[in-house]
């Protein structure tokens, strides 16, 4: 969890290698933690290529992750049918975006 955040706070500074560094290094230590894997691959969308965008996706649902705050409450949501680890990575960076676009406008 630690990692995690740490990796977030380089994102925030806008430090991506580091970043990637310390996302990859969370989800090398953790990787049933999908809220990393979420965070890693919302970096990916903004910053990266396609292929590091696949590598993340295709490692997340090799792993197929299933902790995590954020993981658990959009997985786990009434009416949720995100069979593949694929699907379930995209909607939780889909609730992430979300809850930051309204903080910012808070």
């Amino acid at each position: 969890f630690v990692i995690t955040v740490v990796a977030r706070l380089f994102h925030q500074d806008r430090k991506l290698e580091k970043a990637r560094t310390w996302f990859n290094r969370a989800c090398t230590l953790n990787p049933d933690y999908g809220d990393a894997w979420a965070h890693w691959y919302r970096l990916e969308l903004q910053h990266g290529d396609d292929m590091t965008q696949g590598e993340v996706r295709r490692r997340c649902q090799d792993v197929n992750p299933r902790h995590g705050e954020i993981w658990q409450k959009v997985v786990k949501q009434p009416g949720s049918n995100l069979v593949d680890g694929q699907a379930k990575l995209i909607q939780v960076v889909k609730h992430i975006a979300t809850t930051a676009a309204l903080q910012a406008a808070i």
